[in-house]
């Protein structure tokens, strides 16, 4: 068993011999995910906590640009959340394809107190995605009624509108051109995007 899938699943032990043997803490699999990105995504807070002690990077991103952090706020693991915030993770990182956030994944699955501790740590509250949707528009277009709720409490803005908002520069010069959905293609050259096309195989949700 390697470290990705040993960590995948939770398995400590073997996770502490593979790296005890001398596994890198920070090797990919072939999406880019390290094995604390599979331990989060699964909810291993030991395994988390193994690998961070022996040196992982708490902000490495796969191949669509998610960490650790948003695959634990995906899934709603609030421990893992925890010891990721408290290990220094960027809780404003965005996904490479669509510029998702760790809140607005939270967000969609009405996961109220991860919710609560991203906007404590730091995380933008009214950050845009590159359809236009915050973490706000995004609670309620999933019926998240008491996460939208919440998100508003913390000052958060976006209705499940895609006219709310117009999106700035500085929001959209992490994409490219060919990220952008068809329907505002035309309106790349305002923002400065060039032709170079995303890595291939993003996959992101």
């Amino acid at each position: 068993m390697n470290l990705m899938r040993a960590s995948a699943k939770g398995d400590s032990e073997t996770v502490k011999q593979l790296l005890n043997e001398g596994a890198d803490v920070n090797t990919t699999d072939m999406h880019g995910r390290t094995a604390l990105i599979e331990a989060s995504w699964s909810g291993s807070l030991e395994v988390a906590e193994i690998l961070i002690k022996k040196g992982a990077d708490v902000n490495a991103s796969d191949s669509a640009g998610y960490t650790a952090l948003m695959r634990a706020s995906e899934e709603g693991h609030l421990s893992v959340v925890k010891i990721l915030i408290k290990n220094g993770a960027d809780v404003n990182v965005r996904g490479k394809v669509r510029g998702t956030t760790s809140l607005m994944l939270a967000a969609e699955k009405g996961h109220q107190k991860i919710i609560e501790l991203l906007i404590d740590s730091g995380a933008n509250v009214n950050a845009i995605d590159q359809y236009e949707e915050t973490a706000l528009t995004r609670a309620y277009r999933t019926n998240q009624i008491e996460a939208a709720e919440l998100i508003e409490s913390k000052g958060g803005r976006g209705k499940p509108e895609r006219s709310s908002f117009s999106i700035s520069n500085e929001e959209l010069k992490p994409y490219t051109k060919a990220t952008l959905p068809q329907w505002s293609a035309a309106a790349t050259e305002d923002f400065g995007f060039d032709d170079e096309a995303p890595v291939d195989g993003f996959e992101e949700e």
